[in-house]
């Protein structure tokens, strides 16, 4: 009885997924999970606190049950409850087989694993034992070369955003597409933001300021011991009202010093890297595309999602620029994997996707209805020599077009392209 709160059987799973008024499968994610299903992998889903990962185990675990997999081959545990009463990986280990017997064909669910002392003792031990397991984790000591480690390479890792703007419409079950750009700019697309919208809107910011209140405190503040907090704190505001800037080490530490909090160098970048680790920015390299090698120089940093950065820096419209770029680099992160800032020579564009393999270049303009804009923003896209795809994302409203083989594309038609397309098949 002491873990009945955190151990949930496929009826409890079917019940809270029927519970939900709005079912939005997440196709982009499940297929990737549902073609994992038995392969000679732990399923790794990673992502930033309450991006939808536990809801995708749910949502997967239904699916098992309609399959026929027995309610008793399964066996769902939330790992971040405090009081839980798991402290170690035996714990793990010892409810598994009370729940389950021999664990050999069952399939195991750990969410927020992180949180147990030496857990992939406890994953290993499921593996070996023939089980197909899957976990979940929010930060990034659960990305790629730890886990490689910890697992023994045997890992196939997930990597789970907040909602992109095509899973927002949907959410939102509309096709208002303006408004809905407007409320995804201010608001993001935490999932539960995204329900609360329409359902309850006066509660949006207080569930924004819980979610960044959560991630901060706990997988910055209380993971790393950081006593005093006020320098990190002012660091991720700098770093929320510089999305898309150029931005140095040194030019933070001394962002810092002049706030009072004199600093150096080497504890900011350690800081920095603390809210990379707790998935709350991303970083954006800087690719030299003729040499094909990344430039050991500024780097552009960019939010998770922009609810946080707005629950904590107030949106305004001639932050747009930044905004745009924001939400722009999180789409491509999500449809490509690998995003870096392209360096051409004396010019820069935006962003080039899957650098390494076969490219395509975006650069992000708030308008372009101005002439000399216009030139100004296709100029670094005209100095590339190749033949791969670039495109210009702007702001302004109007029908598709092409200028000098450059395809030019609204920041609303090219976000829904991927829901066009959905509607379109179904």
């Amino acid at each position: 009885m002491k873990y009945q709160i955190i151990i949930l059987k496929y009826s409890e799973m079917l019940y809270y997924i029927m519970s939900n008024e709005v079912f939005v499968p997440r196709e982009h994610y499940m297929s990737r999970i549902r073609e994992s299903r038995g392969s000679d992998f732990i399923k790794v889903l990673t992502g930033i606190r309450r991006c939808g990962k536990s809801t995708l185990m749910r949502m997967f675990i239904d699916e098992l049950g309609q399959s026929g997999v027995t309610e008793d081959s399964i066996l769902f545990m939330n790992l971040d409850d405090e009081g839980s009463g798991i402290e170690t990986f035996r714990d793990l280990i010892d409810i598994a087989e009370s729940k389950l017997g021999d664990v050999r064909d069952s399939f195991i669910f750990l969410d927020e694993v992180q949180n147990v002392p030496e857990w992939e003792r406890a994953v290993s031990t499921f593996y070996t034992r023939g089980a197909d397991v899957y976990i979940t984790g929010s930060n990034s000591n659960m990305l790629s070369s730890e886990l490689a480690t910890k697992l023994s390479g045997r890992c196939l890792e997930i990597r789970v955003q907040p909602l992109v703007f095509s899973e927002y419409v949907m959410f939102r079950e509309s096709d208002d597409y303006a408004r809905l750009l407007e409320d995804y700019l201010r608001h993001g697309g935490f999932p539960a933001v995204s329900l609360a919208m329409d359902r309850m809107p006066a509660q949006v910011d207080d569930i924004l300021d819980g979610i960044y209140n959560t991630v901060f405190n706990k997988d910055v503040v209380g993971r790393h011991e950081i006593r005093g907090n006020r320098m990190i704190d002012h660091l991720c505001n700098y770093l929320m009202k510089n999305i898309g800037d150029r931005t140095s080490v040194r030019g933070a530490a001394n962002y810092m010093t002049s706030k009072g909090m004199k600093t150096q160098p080497p504890t900011v970048d350690q800081y920095i890297g603390f809210l990379e680790e707790a998935l709350l920015f991303s970083r954006a390299k800087r690719l030299d595309s003729k040499a094909k090698e990344y430039l050991r120089t500024t780097d552009k940093f960019y939010v998770a999602d922009l609810g946080i950065r707005h629950c904590r820096v107030p949106f305004h419209p001639d932050d747009l620029d930044g905004i745009m770029e924001n939400v722009v680099y999180n789409e491509l992160v999500y449809r490509f994997g690998d995003v870096a800032v392209c360096s051409i020579g004396q010019y820069e564009v935006d962003f080039v996707a899957d650098p390494m393999g076969t490219p395509s270049y975006y650069q992000v303009s708030m308008s372009i209805t101005d002439s000399a804009t216009r030139e100004r923003e296709l100029r670094p896209l005209k100095a590339i020599d190749d033949n791969y795809p670039k495109t210009v994302i702007t702001y302004d409203r109007f029908p598709m077009t092409d200028i000098d083989g450059i395809h030019i594309v609204s920041l609303s038609d090219w976000l829904t392209e991927n829901e066009l397309d959905f509607r379109t098949s179904n």
